[in-house]
């Protein structure tokens, strides 16, 4: 089984669309794909294009990438290119989550592994990536990566509960 960690694109509207309605269905979270529990896959593929290279300051720049194995979508990754506001104590520059049915299977270590790569070709030093207090996996998958844990905040803005924030130097 090969993977393919990419961005995404008009072909990836049916799969989009089921992996939207999976975390829906799950009632999961949705870390890391920016606005797409707001709207549709064709408007969310566009709104990401246009936050790659918007120049607004009330935004922030970010890359979204897919993780794909023989066409089916397994995970979703921001790398945010800059941090204002909420990302600077709570979401950091990377965000990610795996569909519901595919995780435990090392699908968020692989798309962490190849964001860094990114990061780097896109000259961050250092990123600043979180989870919630509670959420072994992704703890183990960040420090798994290299990430170093800073402190716990309680993030009093989106979640209500305590966030870990860690630092890997890319």
């Amino acid at each position: 089984m090969a993977l393919e960690f990419r961005k995404l694109n008009e072909q990836d509207i049916n799969e989009i669309t089921a992996y939207k309605q999976e975390f829906i269905d799950c009632n999961s979270s949705m870390d890391g794909t920016g606005v797409l529990c707001e709207c549709e896959a064709e408007e969310w593929l566009l709104t990401n294009r246009v936050m790659e290279t918007t120049t607004n300051p009330q935004y922030t720049r970010y890359l979204q990438y897919g993780l794909f194995s023989d066409g089916r979508l397994l995970g979703l990754l921001q790398i945010r290119l800059e941090l204002k506001g909420y990302l600077i104590n709570f979401g950091g520059h990377i965000g990610y989550c795996v569909r519901p049915s595919e995780r435990r299977r090392g699908y968020a270590k692989a798309m962490l592994k190849a964001a860094l790569d990114i990061c780097r070709d896109v000259s961050l030093e250092k990123v600043l990536i979180t989870c919630l207090e509670d959420n072994v996996g992704s703890a183990k998958t960040i420090e798994g990566c290299g990430g170093v844990y800073e402190k716990t905040v309680y993030d009093d803005v989106n979640y209500m509960a305590n966030m870990k924030r860690y630092w890997i130097i890319v």
